[in-house]
């Protein structure tokens, strides 16, 4: 065999090696998972979005739309652009029972028939993988600024917080009816009582993105459903977390000596639990509002809710958040994250005068689909229900840039 002949049966070799791998690639992304740039911000923050370098997903395209449901990712065609994808949340299924929608207050709510709405309401550790950072403590994060930290001392692991009181009787008084009136009277310096730590104003809609950049879409709307993530180094005489909105206080003692949790509104004890944990606290602690329920996260291993007990007055109530130790001694706060719920929105303006006015019925074989950024998200708020045989495939996880390689949460 000749030079020329080698030649030219190398190239087609590799012409037919290069067909191959195009086909089977063409092939896996066709029929078994394919990749997604992210070009918006409508699901900030779980999904960083711009049209050069967004997320990149990983779309599972043997995921079958009747196995989804209510809270999961979906990549769907749009309506309006043909030959376009969209990344959205399922809000309401036409397959379910429960297939008329409405969005009230920050929440979802649905129902059988429009005379019977109900808010969804969700477990604290199921909302907590899909949290939404709100502020961060610490020197390095643009949202510190937003935290009020004055009353600790910078610490090489973090901060001491001195005791806002030497027993919980003082502490008590410090957080009564009367107290709580001052300090959220209109002028009042701050919101947070003495000694404490937590929100420097109360948290709104706006929240941190992936890159740690703060996005202030949201920031004039005011969310009830938050709350605060904290570290602590070692056990202090009593540690007091409290929600503190306009209306009231509530407050979670836990004191981790005696195995006791206490629940105060405005420095009245209304509920107690022995026998929470026993030995096993590391010192971390969440708390906070979800769906008209008090809740508190003692480490990874107890949960303790309970409906909201204090009445609301105000139409839009203010929520600030704050922790303090009772105790002879500082303690060390070696972190604070704030958060919220993802928050459901619809425009009451462009509402009113619609065909087809809230709530919305969902017809078998449609999915309701939100955006988790309501302020800049086209959905089916704008278009309407979304057939299911428009599914593409379900987000598994971000594959790049590398950096932001993660798992999505469900």
């Amino acid at each position: 065999m000749n030079a020329r002949s080698k030649t030219l049966r190398t190239i087609r070799d590799a012409c037919v090696v290069a067909a191959v791998a195009v086909l089977t690639v063409q092939g896996l992304r066709r029929y078994l998972g394919d990749r997604y740039l992210v070009p918006s911000d409508s699901m900030q923050p779980v999904l960083y979005g711009d049209p050069g370098c967004g997320d990149v997903v990983f779309v599972d395209k043997t995921a079958r739309a009747a196995a989804l449901g209510r809270g999961d990712l979906v990549v769907v065609e749009s309506p309006q652009r043909p030959g376009h994808q969209l990344v959205k949340r399922i809000a309401a299924s036409g397959d379910d029972a429960l297939c008329w929608v409405d969005i009230f207050k920050g929440d979802v709510w649905l129902g059988e028939n429009a005379q019977q709405m109900r808010r969804q309401v969700k477990e604290p550790s199921d909302a907590m993988a899909r949290s939404v950072t709100w502020a961060v403590a610490g020197a390095r994060s643009r949202s510190a600024a937003l935290l009020d930290l004055q009353a600790a001392a910078s610490a090489a692991d973090g901060w001491a917080l001195p005791p806002m009181a030497s027993d919980l009787a003082a502490a008590r008084a410090e957080l009564a009816a009367t107290k709580h009136a001052t300090r959220h009277r209109v002028g009042a310096a701050s919101a947070l009582p003495r000694g404490t730590i937590g929100t420097r104003r109360p948290v709104d809609a706006s929240f941190v993105d992936v890159l740690g950049g703060r996005d202030q879409a949201g920031e004039d709307v005011m969310v009830a459903d938050c709350g605060a993530a904290i570290a602590v180094a070692g056990r202090p005489a009593a540690l007091l977390m409290s929600i503190d909105s306009t209306d009231f206080a509530t407050t979670f003692v836990w004191i981790a000596e005696r195995d006791l949790l206490q629940v105060w509104v405005d420095g009245r004890e209304v509920a107690e639990q022995r026998g929470a944990l026993g030995e096993s606290w590391g010192g971390e602690a969440s708390f906070g509002r979800l769906d008209g329920r008090d809740f508190v996260m003692l480490g990874g291993e107890h949960c303790y809710v309970l409906a909201t007990p204090g009445a609301s007055v105000h139409p839009r109530p203010r929520t600030w958040l704050h922790v303090g130790v009772v105790g002879d001694g500082a303690t060390t706060l070696r972190s604070m994250r704030v958060f919220r719920d993802v928050y459901a929105y619809r425009d009451p303006v462009t509402s009113v005068g619609e065909d087809r006015p809230w709530p919305k019925f969902v017809p078998p074989g449609h999915w309701f689909l939100l955006g988790d950024n309501a302020f800049d998200s086209r959905d089916s708020r704008q278009f309407g229900a979304v057939p299911t045989d428009a599914f593409l495939g379900a987000p598994k996880w971000v594959i790049g840039p590398w950096g932001r390689a993660r798992t999505l949460a469900r």
